[in-house]
């Protein structure tokens, strides 16, 4: 299978070049000169030129193009890839004859934002290309819809579902009807623990993936919805799911939960390897080190920790910013902890 495969990733007035790279052995695909198209303030036009099974020969199987309101750190593309902040557009096209134009209209984006978004190919095994070139997009505002002294939550959210798919938890549920709509929240919880929202920025499509799972662990979840006044309907109906079991991909920090926390945060981390050496430790922002929660052997698969908000001295520590870090000899992985009064 192949070496090199080019795609070209089209956005608003910009044609951007999109280089999708499968196994050692294709040959070049043979790229179409770009052309332009639009965006609004909820959607995108992608278009790419399709490249083959093997170079420019036979017809890939399938694509796996994703989005996110954060950029690439350095080149970690892997840990942007499977983030849960990174959404994955569903409905894609079937790759088309090598050479030919492929396009999909993304919907739901927030106005006045900013989005990157990365495309892969695979062809029938699946052999997975690497990661293509960043392609950023940026919607238009929407006009202010605002209404002066507005206080009038929209209603709660109807239909709400959560079923386990092959990467995390998929949720879906019913349009809100609120004419000034401005977009949805979700909100998780397991454990008993409270209710705690996992989307930094405001949906606005009516489905999501959470794929910041742990194998095995039942998740309840609950959607609201949130006017352009910033007034917050009442949680929905809790839809309730278990995450698929399955082995990790790759090593990695999962999300604490909840973030932000006051009396305990919940810290989970798979790995990939069989096994591997490693510290899971805390770190105040001056980077001092606050608590050793757990070092030594590390088996691969999921888990979890649960820190106290205590210090190795016995201690709670001072309300703010913290960061978890997990190491091992060929990976640190952090994560930022915010801790109230």
């Amino acid at each position: 299978m192949g070496a090199l495969r080019r795609v070209r990733l089209l956005i608003a007035l910009t044609p951007v070049l999109v280089c999708v790279v499968p196994a050692a052995g294709a040959r070049i695909c043979t790229a179409t000169e770009p052309t332009v198209f639009s965006v609004t303030g909820t959607t995108a036009v992608l278009k790419w030129t399709a490249p083959g099974d093997d170079g420019d020969l036979g017809r890939a199987a399938q694509y796996d193009l994703r989005f996110s309101p954060h950029q690439i750190q350095g080149t970690d593309s892997l840990g942007w890839w499977t983030s849960s902040g990174t959404m994955r557009c569903t409905g894609l096209p079937s790759p088309s004859n090598p050479g030919t134009t492929d396009s999909f209209l993304v919907e739901g984006l927030a106005p006045g934002n900013t989005y990157y978004f990365v495309l892969r190919t695979a062809d029938e095994v699946p052999n997975w290309s690497y990661f293509s070139n960043i392609a950023v997009v940026t919607t238009g505002a929407l006009p202010d819809t605002t209404i002066p002294g507005d206080d009038t939550p929209p209603p709660p959210v109807a239909g709400l579902t959560a079923l386990p798919v092959s990467d995390g938890i998929s949720l879906s549920w019913s349009p809100c009807s609120a004419p000034d709509l401005a977009g949805y929240l979700i909100y998780r919880t397991y454990s008993d623990l409270e209710y705690a929202i996992i989307t930094e920025v405001l949906l606005h499509s009516t489905s999501y993936v959470d794929r910041d799972v742990l194998a095995g662990v039942s998740y309840s979840y609950s959607v609201t919805a949130v006017d352009y006044a910033g007034n917050e309907s009442p949680l929905a109906q809790a839809a309730i799911a278990t995450a698929p079991s399955a082995s990790p991909a790759v090593t990695r920090l999962l999300a604490p939960f909840p973030d932000p926390c006051r009396t305990e945060v919940v810290l989970r981390y798979e790995i990939a390897e069989d096994w591997t050496w490693g510290t899971i430790k805390i770190f105040d922002i001056r980077g001092r080190l606050v608590r050793d929660l757990s070092k030594g052997r590390m088996e691969g698969g999921q888990y979890a920790v649960i820190w106290d908000l205590k210090a190795d001295s016995g201690e709670r520590v001072a309300p703010g910013i913290y960061f978890c870090v997990l190491s091992s000899p060929d990976l640190n992985s952090a994560k930022k902890i915010a801790v109230l009064k």
